[in-house]
């Protein structure tokens, strides 16, 4: 019944226009780069710091980021950071729950049913906006292989990728009836009902994946260190600090971080325990 009415709830919501969607749909026409697409929620100050990354070592994608935020002082800001950024920007619909996977799947099937349908892009992936980039990175070049690249979330019943890394082949899912919403009944998070469209028929187990690592990083300030969360050990991911804020906690070393970074630092320098083997 939960899955039903959800349905119903996304089916409504997927049906909502935006002021200043044609325009930006028009201004992507042509494009040949996969397409990063960024869930922007409240957070400004981390959104910046992933855009300017991206210009450093993401050479294969095109950010583009849409706002989920609920207060429009947030969305004010984070159209300024993308203005700033010279990266396109897109207000979703007011999101009518608080829920947050729900909120979550039902912005990404917006933006998959409105822009990535309109653009057909031959890659795509959805990326988290506490991602930063701090290592050269592709997750399309996998696709040259595969259908799909990420990071797995597997269950004892079914296996996904994780809605904040997840990159797939136009192609292979363009006739496929794709739901980012979740599927709590076979233990899988956002981005779990594709389970029965794309994942099921995929050999996991033959098919190359991101990792994740927990490696020390030292405050370039403090000397301090900290354990963090590298994605495919070249994404550091901040964590938590969208719907479940904790981002206070974890500003000051962020902020330390990207200021080393501004000055000239490389990320193995600060992280010298992170393991070889990037994706490439």
């Amino acid at each position: 019944m939960k899955q039903w009415r959800n349905d119903i709830w996304q089916r409504h919501y997927q049906s909502l226009r935006v002021e200043g969607q044609a325009a930006f749909l028009d201004g992507l026409a042509g494009q040949t780069q996969g397409l990063g697409l960024v869930v922007a929620f409240e957070q400004p100050w981390a959104l910046n710091w992933q855009l300017k990354m991206a210009r450093v070592h993401l050479s294969d994608m095109r950010l583009l980021v849409f706002d989920n935020s609920r207060r429009p002082e947030m969305r004010r800001q984070i159209a300024e950071v993308c203005r700033a950024n010279d990266v396109p920007y897109l207000g979703l619909p007011v999101n009518p729950t608080r829920h947050v996977n729900r909120s979550h799947g039902f912005a990404m099937n917006w933006i998959y049913h409105n822009v990535v349908r309109e653009l057909r892009p031959a890659h795509f992936a959805f990326i988290d906006h506490d991602m930063i980039p701090v290592l050269d990175s592709s997750c399309f070049r996998p696709l040259a292989a595969q259908a799909v690249y990420g990071l797995p979330n597997v269950s004892e019943w079914a296996w996904q990728l994780w809605a904040g890394y997840c990159a797939f082949d136009g192609a292979f899912v363009e006739n496929r009836a794709l739901n980012f919403l979740y599927d709590f009944s076979n233990g899988l998070d956002t981005g779990g009902r594709n389970w029965r469209p794309v994942y099921r028929e995929l050999p996991r187990a033959r098919l190359k994946m991101a990792d994740r690592a927990f490696p020390e990083v030292a405050d370039p300030l403090s000397g301090a260190l900290a354990k963090v969360e590298m994605i495919d050990n070249s994404w550091f991911h901040i964590g938590n600090i969208s719907y479940n804020n904790v981002f206070q906690q974890k500003a000051e070393l962020c902020q330390n971080l990207a200021a080393a970074l501004d000055e000239g630092a490389t990320w193995l320098e600060l992280c010298p325990s992170l393991t070889a083997g990037r994706s490439e």
